[in-house]
């Protein structure tokens, strides 16, 4: 479904797991040229050529991470699905694995381009923060029938918007308490308060708005907060968001495509729980089906969709990813007509 732009400084809206919306302006020097303005319209890219794709992987030392052979057959597996689901001829070609902190300090520049971008973030321990995030989660689910938010929810039916909304404002609060408070290897837990626009979907936004490096990227660990453009899937998770696709004016895709890996890679305790056990022999193939999702938005300009059964571009309730993603393997491609973007 899309995901309405609620920071009018942002101009038009969003869709995906998940798709940024282009600020009203951009300046950028980080390719040697200075650049103004949104994109051109998007339209699907033409299938009568070969494309390659260069991946970055971004990596937080703490989490677990694919080794350069799993990485390897990771792009493996999603040029072969581009091919057969889309039908694009695409090489994926790693240009590098870089720490992520680095990354993100190497990035000051950016941030300061996108200071209102950044205004997007919502910070739920004040009371100003609670009250926006509350305003959030009720817009969000607004645009819902009460049968597909309890879906998401995992609620059990609802009798009123009122009642959605409050379950959903409390499971919101004590998911992202949780999901931050995951041990990692080094004893810390998974969020550290001074590093918290790693994990931060504006800060995300921003770093790929303007990424001239590369086209896709992966990162072993995962966008997780609390935003005002929140869609419903994404408020039921506690603030996790899979994967997003944003507008790029240095590449010739106008677009750049993310996947956070974390909640694929990792098997604490929540993630057995809420995910359940991912067989290795499966564990890529997922994580590639994920990716096709977010390629779905990037080469034929996509919309998500929420009303399609089996359908790649439709989010999945929760975090059952596997279940997701071989219920799509079974019934392949989806041959419903899907609405597409001129913008991210």
């Amino acid at each position: 479904m899309p995901r309405p732009s609620l920071f009018a400084l942002l101009g038009s809206a969003c869709a995906a797991l998940l798709l940024c919306a282009w600020p009203a302006s951009v300046a950028a020097d980080t390719s040697g040229i200075t650049i103004a303005g949104p994109p051109p319209p998007l339209v699907p890219l033409p299938k009568d050529r070969p494309y390659e794709l260069r991946v970055l992987h971004l990596v937080d030392p703490r989490l677990p991470t694919l080794t350069a052979d799993q990485r390897r057959a990771l792009h493996t597996r999603i040029e072969v699905l581009l091919q057969s689901w889309y039908g694009y001829t695409v090489t994926l070609r790693e240009v590098g694995v870089r720490d992520l902190a680095a990354n993100f300090a190497a990035s000051e520049a950016v941030f300061a381009r996108h200071a209102d971008l950044l205004q997007l973030d919502i910070d739920p321990a004040t009371g100003p923060g609670r009250a926006r995030l509350r305003a959030t989660v009720r817009a969000a689910l607004a645009r819902h029938p009460l049968p597909l938010i309890a879906t998401h929810l995992q609620s059990g039916p609802l009798t009123s918007q009122a009642q959605a909304v409050e379950l959903a404002f409390n499971r919101f609060l004590s998911r992202l308490k949780e999901l931050q408070s995951i041990p990692v290897a080094n004893g810390e837990p998974f969020s550290i308060p001074s590093q918290r626009r790693l994990n931060s979907y504006a800060h995300w936004c921003a770093h790929n708005y303007d990424q001239a490096e590369a086209d896709f990227i992966f990162t072993n660990s995962m966008i997780v907060g609390a935003d005002a453009e929140m869609p419903l899937y994404v408020i039921a998770r506690g603030g996790v968001s899979a994967g997003n696709t944003n507008g790029n004016l240095h590449n010739a895709f106008h677009a750049t495509g993310m996947v956070s890996l974390f909640p694929f890679l990792s098997d604490a305790p929540f993630w057995l729980r809420e995910r359940g056990p991912l067989p290795e022999a499966e564990r890529l193939d997922v994580v590639a089906t994920l990716a096709l999702h977010e390629l779905g938005h990037f080469f034929l300009r996509l919309a998500e969709a929420s009303d399609h059964p089996h359908c790649v571009h439709v989010a999945p309730p929760g975090f059952r990813f596997l279940e997701w993603h071989r219920a799509i393997r079974e019934h392949g491609p989806c041959p419903l007509p899907h609405p597409t973007v001129t913008s991210y």
